[in-house]
């Protein structure tokens, strides 16, 4: 079964945290650093997802396709026969047990892991292997810092500079917006040096208007960030606290008149669509995906 057949047969039969995590391991091409990431998640239905998402990204399914995938109901197979019992154990790569190796790992482990990497020690000896190993691990973790996507490091600089984002009383509509940030600068990075090689005029139009529109929002989300670090108070200027309000409206929302939301949206996704206004057709496909998740709900 090549990956991909691999990772929608898990999509469709599985969607375990360990069972993603095994998988993903597996998968040519993977990631070190959300390798690591995915070590670290919990069993929640958002990390659930963006497992499945970035396995999906990686072996070629189309995010379309994914999500018609997980709107269906997982399709268990039965794990206990008559004759045998399968146990899933999680598989670590040797990368992953020389990150999780401590002074408290078990020498003959150790042993293992320094011939799984390929490490030499001046002997073997405990106290050589282990600092053989320990500095081994420093080199790995610096390496995968250095691999961790832009992404990530924007969201760590941005925790440095605005700390009060990692405690506890920090509005949510500033976490939405600190995400919201990273995907406009993200948008302006990659367009931005095409503009340059825009052939025709109207391409030209097109990304001077994708580029200026995040730009903006880009600034926008900082003068916020900036005025509750100086203030304490939302400034509330940014689009994003318009699409919450949207979403909380449609979340009040009776049955019929959701339902109502859910068809007109789709109607404005397809009118915007063919119009090319994408940065509508964003916005209304968050609101369905919301919409859909409520009526699913009740």
């Amino acid at each position: 079964m090549d990956a991909k057949k691999q990772v929608e047969h898990y999509i469709k039969t599985d969607r375990s945290l360990l069972g993603g995590r095994n998988l993903y391991n597996k998968l040519p091409g993977k990631n070190l650093a959300i390798q690591q990431t995915f070590a670290r998640m919990t069993n929640t239905p958002a990390n659930i997802h963006r497992l499945c998402y970035e396995m999906a990204k990686l072996v070629g399914i189309p995010e379309r396709n994914l999500n018609i995938l997980l709107q269906k109901q997982v399709d268990h197979k039965p794990q206990v026969t008559v004759n045998e019992v399968i146990i899933t154990k999680e598989v670590l790569t040797p990368q992953d047990k020389l990150l999780k190796f401590s002074t408290e790992t078990d020498y003959s482990e150790a042993k293992v892991l320094i011939k799984e990497l390929g490490l030499k020690s001046p002997s073997r000896k405990k106290i050589d292997i282990f600092a053989t190993l320990e500095s081994a691990r420093k080199i790995e973790i610096e390496k995968q810092l250095k691999e961790l996507p832009d992404d990530q490091k924007a969201s760590i600089k941005l925790r440095e500079q605005f700390p009060f984002l990692g405690e506890p009383g920090c509005p949510d509509s500033l976490k939405i917006l600190v995400n919201d940030l990273i995907t406009t600068y993200e948008i302006f990075k990659t367009n931005q040096p095409k503009l340059h090689e825009a052939l025709s005029a109207v391409k030209s139009k097109q990304l001077a208007d994708i580029i200026l529109q995040n730009y903006i929002k880009n600034k926008q989300a900082w003068d916020e960030l900036e005025h509750y670090k100086t203030t304490g108070d939302v400034l509330g200027k940014h689009p994003v606290f318009e699409r919450i309000a949207l979403k909380e409206e449609i979340t009040l929302m009776n049955t019929v008149d959701l339902t109502k939301k859910i068809n007109a949206l789709e109607a404005n996704i397809s009118r915007n669509t063919k119009k090319e206004n994408t940065e509508l057709v964003e916005r209304d496909e968050d609101l369905l995906k919301h919409a859909k998740k409520v009526l699913s709900k009740r």
